[in-house]
């Protein structure tokens, strides 16, 4: 069920970005950070900079120095892939340059926040970045946190464009995958199709077209999911979805308590230099903390 000539990983693992409890960027605790994620939690690969890193959080500067610094501390063939998203497409340009300059491996490339672009001002957005880039691209569809969604429609006509436009990672409508696949015909193959809902993946993946996953639940449950994840792409279909069952119910209170503020939590307590989330996210309740206890 693999996907031939595919230019991203099926599974890597959303990195969490380190902050001070002032909201400062602790940039000396990253590659500790970095080194964690290959040495204990056994990441093959990471994203850098998406969602579960806070990317807007940080300057354009700030997102610059933080690829740098874990394209320093890992090894020059370990799959990194940069979050790039931006208000203005000549910083989400700059962003892309600069992974590539860090050498990351890809770029999600997420829709420009707040500012709720049209499918036409999309689709010049993403072949402007494109551009300016060699790396491949996948795109981040994530409407419930930019308010537009990018169409079946928009993303073909991309990926007819834009040749190093390679994929999509689509977490609003999942009936848009298949859509997609449909567009791109017999190019659909060369395509990777990411979630980034770890609960999901198991029907995501045998009955919805998914083929991939940015894990976030891979922090707190990195052997579980990369195994639940490799018996679904090994055809090992019932072992997957019986594996994904029983961390649901274990996903759902690490997400119950605040999902970025537990990861943190949890990483901390196990030695990593997570760091805290700015304000205004709080820490976890002495009452969600002691739920959590139990998965440190």
């Amino acid at each position: 069920m693999l996907q031939q000539q595919q230019q991203f990983i099926f599974y890597s693992i959303a990195m969490v970005t380190p902050f001070t409890k002032e909201g400062d960027l602790c940039l000396e605790s990253i590659p500790e950070l970095v080194k964690f994620y290959m040495n204990k939690l056994e990441a093959p690969g990471l994203l850098i900079s998406g969602s579960t890193g806070e990317q807007h959080c940080m300057t354009i500067a700030e997102r610059k120095q933080l690829y740098k610094i874990v394209g320093e501390t890992v090894p020059k063939d370990f799959p990194l892939y940069a979050g790039v998203a931006a208000f203005k497409t000549k910083d989400a340009i700059e962003l892309a340059q600069a992974a590539g300059k860090s050498g990351f491996a890809g770029i999600m490339l997420g829709v420009p926040p707040y500012r709720l672009p049209s499918q036409r001002e999309l689709k010049q957005y993403v072949i402007d970045v494109a551009k300016s880039t060699k790396l491949p691209i996948f795109l981040y569809n994530n409407p419930d946190s930019n308010g537009v969604q990018i169409e079946p429609e928009t993303y073909a006509s991309i990926a007819s464009i834009a040749a190093n436009v390679y994929g999509l990672k689509e977490v609003g409508n999942t009936a848009n995958v298949k859509r997609v696949k449909q567009l791109l015909g017999n190019k659909a193959g060369q395509h990777t199709f990411f979630t980034g809902i770890d609960e999901e993946y198991a029907e995501a993946y045998t009955e919805q077209g998914y083929t991939g996953i940015t894990s976030v639940a891979g922090n707190v449950f990195p052997r579980e999911m990369k195994q639940a994840v490799e018996y679904l792409h090994t055809d090992q279909t019932e072992e997957g979805k019986k594996l994904m069952s029983s961390l649901v119910p274990k996903i759902r209170v690490v997400l119950n308590a605040g999902f970025l503020q537990s990861i943190k939590y949890i990483l901390r307590k196990r030695g990593a230099p997570a760091g805290y989330c700015p304000p205004p996210l709080l820490e976890p309740t002495d009452e969600d903390k002691a739920r959590l206890d139990a998965y440190v």
